[in-house]
């Protein structure tokens, strides 16, 4: 082929087009790899991300999210603490973060009431709290108490042998109420016979299974307090004192009757239920209190019936009523005592279900004409003061064991715990908040892999590594 000076040129002319264009393609990669990331998370469980819940609380706060890491000019650890806060940054962009230096700058370190270094302050809106651990679990717990505006005080009624909130041992309620305490809870016993009232500033009652019967001038202050609007959970068990009977009237409501069993050995196997009276829920209807629990089951230990009474009396409050809680079709109410082989006999007096155990009732409060209706309280569902009418919240479950120290544990009961109580304490927004953690951070091996390994890694190997040097040592000595 004959090189001409036309073709030299077009050669030229070709290398020429083709270095403008690979500088430009280098260019362009440039710039959108600084204007455009993408980041996969791989790890099983997700584990370096926010959980779900934890993004879903983190887009619902309508305030400034602001970090303050009181750490000392050291830049590795100041560039992994920007790793943490990008996971909740990516969430919503006007997250800060800002280093502070405690020695440096010791008077606001005392005015975000930090002691010492390696503390973090977390400012949202007008309301900080220092934690000690940037975990998601510790922040997830602070973003919620702040989120509330303020404590939410809770009280127990006490005195006629109620399930104790304070206990430990496993018919207590401890376990839960120290959850509750991180997520910005106050829980109280109260005794109605010393101060005949419930504090006004109590978010909402609980009464938690008496078996002693209640005075009835104890009785009234209870009725008097639910007519008037206030918030109630009332736990029920199968042998509950019935002096509580004006205050069912009152709801229009029906309890008790016997306690509901499910002797589905198949259902028994498959959740690892060893007694027909340990009652699993996966029906939870529409209601708001399990939005995110469909299809989960919660256990429920001796419970018992909780409906709506088909013709409630004259002073009936009116309300509305959601059964939220119905166990399994296969499951009946039973009559008679729970022991030994039980069968449905609809001659003794069985129900055959589903059976309601659970009642969520609202009413809108009326307010005199031409007043203002009541506000909710400061921070009440994380939006402040509110205009709109105060909405009166109850629930009924005919059953105290799902919130034991026993039982907490077991399905979802810990999220439908803390769903009824944030939904009482008008925090509306909290629903279905949870931190979930990596399922693969733990190794289960069964006791013959144990035994396996344990022979091989502390018998064999080193009697393998013996011999091995034994022969070594022959070899080199025939040398």
């Amino acid at each position: 082929m004959k090189m001409t000076r036309n073709k030299h040129r077009f050669i030229h002319l070709q290398n020429a087009i083709f270095y403008i264009l690979f500088a430009l393609v280098i260019g362009l990669l440039a710039f959108f790899s600084r204007q455009f990331s993408y980041q996969a998370d791989w790890t099983y469980g997700n584990r370096n991300s926010l959980s779900s819940t934890t993004q879903t609380l983190v887009s619902s706060l309508a305030e400034p999210l602001k970090f303050v890491a009181y750490v000392p000019d050291n830049p590795a650890l100041q560039e992994q603490l920007r790793r943490l806060i990008a996971k909740y940054q990516r969430i919503r962009g006007d997250i800060r973060l800002e280093f502070v230096n405690p020695d440096l700058d010791p008077v606001r370190a005392r005015q975000d009431g930090v002691q010492y270094a390696g503390q973090m302050a977390i400012h949202l809106g007008a309301r900080s709290e220092v934690i000690d651990s940037a975990s998601e679990q510790v922040i997830a717990n602070a973003l919620q108490r702040m989120s509330r505006g303020a404590e939410r005080l809770v009280v127990f009624l006490e005195g006629h042998d109620e399930r104790d909130p304070l206990a430990e041992h496993s018919a207590g309620l401890a376990q839960f109420v120290t959850l509750l305490s991180r997520n910005g809870f106050q829980v109280q016993p109260h005794n109605l016979v010393r101060s005949q009232s419930v504090p006004d500033n109590a978010r909402f009652l609980v009464i938690a299974a008496p078996r002693k019967d209640l005075l009835p001038g104890e009785v009234q202050v209870i009725t008097d307090y639910v007519e008037q609007g206030g918030n109630l959970l009332w736990l029920h068990d199968p042998d509950s004192s019935e002096s509580l009977g004006p205050l069912a009237d009152l709801l229009g409501i029906q309890l008790g009757g016997g306690t509901v069993v499910d002797a589905n050995e198949h259902l028994h196997a498959l959740l690892g239920i060893d007694h027909p009276a340990l009652v699993p829920v996966v029906d939870y209807g529409r209601s708001v209190l399990a939005e995110q629990l469909t299809g989960s089951q919660s256990l429920f230990p001796f419970a018992t019936r909780v409906a709506r009474s088909p013709q409630p009396g004259e002073g009936a409050l009116v309300m509305q009523v959601d059964e939220f809680l119905n166990t399994l079709p296969n499951s009946w109410l039973e009559s008679g005592p729970v022991e030994g082989s039980i069968d449905y006999v609809e001659d003794d007096g069985d129900q055959l279900g589903p059976i309601s155990i659970g009642l969520a009732l609202t009413r809108l409060l009326e307010t005199p004409e031409g007043e203002v209706p009541p506000a909710s309280p400061e921070g009440a569902s994380g939006q402040g003061e509110s205009s709109a009418p105060q909405q009166q919240r109850i629930v009924v479950v005919g059953d105290s064991d799902f919130m034991l120290n026993a039982s907490i544990g077991r399905g979802v009961n810990v999220d439908l715990a803390t769903n009824i109580f944030n939904w009482l304490s008008d925090d509306d927004n909290l629903l279905n908040i949870k931190a979930s953690a990596a399922p693969d951070t733990t190794l289960e091996m069964s006791e013959t892999l144990t035994l396996v390994l344990a022979t091989f890694f502390l018998l064999a190997l080193p009697i393998i590594l013996l011999a091995a040097g034994m022969i070594i040592w022959l070899r080199r000595r025939r040398r």
